[in-house]
């Protein structure tokens, strides 16, 4: 339903079937402006991804980066420092390939947040090991997990 309103206004209301899901967030518990780093590449090369973080990695002393396959040309990586929100969007924003809806999102947000329940046709798969001398920062229990609504299917633009 659309209601043209005054002043080049208009209202805007839509009906849409939410899924329920399961996501890991970047804030971290135990401190109040640190956030681990979450990356989320949608039809991005891998090898192209790998080279990426690689550099981030060497440029900004990260410890070990941890690449899954999340949907078939689909990938998330995770990196457990504790980091300043500033500093994590300067980061993240270096990958060009990284889905630039996701990194606007997150900036809006003030935190990002990386789906870890499966979709229906989908699984996760560890891919790739980026590993550091440099020790995590952040204990994977200290970060937050948390349920939301979507109305991301998952795959309902892919031919199955």
């Amino acid at each position: 339903m659309k209601v043209n309103l005054l002043f080049n206004y208009q209202f805007r209301c839509y009906l849409s079937r939410l899924e329920k899901r399961e996501g890991i967030g970047s804030k971290i518990y135990a401190e109040t402006d640190k956030h681990i780093l979450l990356w989320d590449f949608d039809d991005a090369k891998l090898s192209a991804i790998i080279l990426t973080l690689l550099m981030s990695q060497k440029s900004h002393s990260l410890p070990t980066i941890y690449i899954v396959s999340s949907s078939p040309k689909k990938y998330h990586a995770y990196c457990f420092t504790a980091r300043p929100f500033r500093e994590v969007i300067h980061i993240i924003s270096e990958a060009s390939q990284i889905d630039v809806k996701y990194l606007r999102l997150g900036m809006i947000r003030g935190y990002y947040t990386l789906r870890i329940s499966t979709r229906r046709y989908d699984s996760f798969k560890l891919i790739e090991v980026l590993k550091s001398s440099i020790p995590d920062e952040v204990d994977p229990a200290d970060v937050s997990i948390s349920e939301y609504m979507t109305t991301n299917k998952g795959g309902k633009n892919a031919k199955r």
